[in-house]
């Protein structure tokens, strides 16, 4: 059961990791104008799609919530390794999926915000 628990709690563990990273390095190409607006990556909402300077401008103010995301994959990562039992990796782990989609609705409310801003928009 041990090994067990080792593997889910590793796989979760990087699974974590990698899409804390991933959300961050998406977020800083974007905001740094080298990932262009598109329909596959990145914060995708209705006003960050409208113009290029909508999608940085939006890109921009989510960065400011990275270390946020940052905390919350470290956070899970440490929290997932230090689990006693199977059963509470995946407590952790559904737990955990829940935050990261908190935060990320948090952050495209942010960029939203930026990006109707940008286009001259009210909130």
């Amino acid at each position: 059961m041990e090994s067990q628990r080792l593997f889910v709690a590793t796989f979760m563990a990087i699974t974590f990791a990698l899409l804390a990273f991933l959300l961050v390095a998406i977020d800083w190409a974007a905001a740094s104008g080298r990932l262009r607006r598109n329909q596959w990556v990145g914060i995708r909402t209705r006003s960050t799609m409208r113009s290029d300077r909508a999608w940085v401008a939006g890109h921009r103010a989510a960065l400011r919530l990275m270390p946020l995301h940052l905390l919350t994959g470290v956070g899970l990562l440490l929290a997932v390794l230090s689990a006693q039992t199977v059963e509470r990796v995946h407590l952790i782990g559904i737990g955990g999926a829940a935050v990261f989609v908190v935060v990320a609705v948090i952050t495209a409310v942010v960029a939203g915000r930026a990006a109707k801003a940008a286009e001259g928009e009210p909130g």
